[in-house]
């Protein structure tokens, strides 16, 4: 017997290669007739948001780029975009770029509609949809076009505005976009696809849907992260990555994550020094976090083996799930990315604290299918300090 659940996604997607050359149809059937374009410098500077331009210039609108987006973007950015977009009379919002500019186009969008500020809505909600909103990812991993979430960062903690109503009217999702990143870039953004598929199916949250999709978006990055890593101008590759990445965050937008956001969250700023981008941070400890998890989850652990690439024909349950974590780490090992913390420059000493900061991310602590401890949290990060599973002892 089924248990009944939600299951909710941006209102429209558009997946393939030149389906950027749409933005301007979608937004003026959405209402638009004025928008402001929010990307970053670098998504500019290769001529991208001249080519939205372009596009939304055929469908009749005017527009205008912001392009002070950055990684990781604090609340501040947010309400520097916020401020430009209030004094421009714009009436739709397109965002550009990685998960950092498309979290601050939903900021936008709802700020074009409703009175406040980014911290006010966290704390407080906003009650009017958004502007008309169209979602365009230059990467694969963030999932962030059809996630319900925008993250932004205090300097104490990262923080999450949360609505059923930050879906965008239209995500477009053109795999072109992303031919230009480089190798580095392609494995930080891929293995963060990988992270949302993996902890969206250990979600307590997840329901049959999810699973299924996130088995999916597993075995894509397993058959294409590689390839798109070696070579960025194979397209076939970086439609599966781009497909994969849609999927992962399809599975986040409704399962959410696990402590597997909440381990990379808790050694890097503002928790501490340390700057890393998001899917390295997370992917570096999740081996981890997956062997924490799958002494709940054998089952479920085993199937991550499998569409992973291992062979676990044969193998009693138990030793198959724990072959999962394994698969993760001779991924990152693949792709040039680190395995432990000290590599990383984390000191031993901080593991007690990096173990209670765990703890403060009470909502992934909750999604996580084995009850979180401190003592569990400081066994695990020990294990990522040297970089050696439990498995492999």
């Amino acid at each position: 017997m089924f248990n009944t659940f939600p299951f909710r996604t941006a209102k429209k997607i558009l997946f393939g290669t030149g389906t950027i050359e749409q933005v301007g149809d979608e937004l003026h059937t959405a209402g638009a007739t004025n928008a402001v374009i929010i990307t970053d410098k670098t998504i500019a500077a290769a001529g991208w948001a001249t080519k939205v331009q372009g596009a939304l210039a055929a469908a009749g609108l005017q527009s205008t780029v912001w392009d002070g987006a950055e990684a990781e973007p604090s609340v501040e950015i947010g309400d520097k975009a916020i401020d430009f977009a209030r004094g421009g009379g714009f009436d739709g919002v397109v965002g550009l770029g990685g998960g950092s500019a498309m979290d601050i186009a939903k900021g936008v969008a709802v700020s074009l509609t409703n009175e406040g500020t980014i911290m006010r809505w966290i704390k407080e909600g906003f009650k009017r949809p958004l502007a008309p909103l169209a979602l365009c990812p230059t990467t694969a991993g963030t999932g962030s076009e059809v996630s319900d979430t925008a993250v932004f960062a205090t300097p104490e903690l990262k923080v999450g505005l949360v609505s059923s109503m930050l879906y965008p009217d239209v995500a477009l999702v053109d795999p072109g976009l992303t031919v230009s990143m480089p190798a580095t870039v392609t494995a930080n953004t891929g293995i963060d696809a990988l992270c949302h598929a993996i902890e969206g199916f250990q979600s307590v949250q997840a329901n049959p849907l999810t699973d299924a999709i996130a088995l999916e978006s597993m075995r894509l990055v397993n058959k294409y992260l590689r390839r798109a890593y070696c070579k960025g101008s194979d397209m076939e590759a970086r439609e599966g990555m781009a497909l994969a990445s849609l999927l992962a965050g399809i599975v986040m937008g409704n399962a959410d994550t696990t402590i597997g956001h909440a381990c990379g969250y808790a050694y890097v700023y503002p928790a501490t020094k340390f700057h890393y981008p998001h899917g390295y941070a997370i992917a570096i400890t999740l081996p981890y976090v997956m062997e924490y998890n799958a002494l709940a989850q054998f089952e479920k652990h085993a199937m991550i083996a499998d569409v992973l690439g291992e062979d676990i024909e044969g193998l009693p349950l138990r030793e198959a799930a724990y072959m999962a974590p394994l698969a993760f780490k001779t991924l990152l090992q693949d792709l040039g990315l680190p395995t432990s913390l000290k590599e990383v420059g984390v000191d031993k000493g901080m593991i007690p604290m990096i173990a209670n900061n765990v703890l403060k991310s009470p909502n992934h602590c909750r999604r996580n299918p084995r009850e979180v401890t401190e003592k569990g949290m400081i066994e695990l990060f020990t294990h990522a300090y040297e970089g050696v599973l439990a498995c492999e002892m």
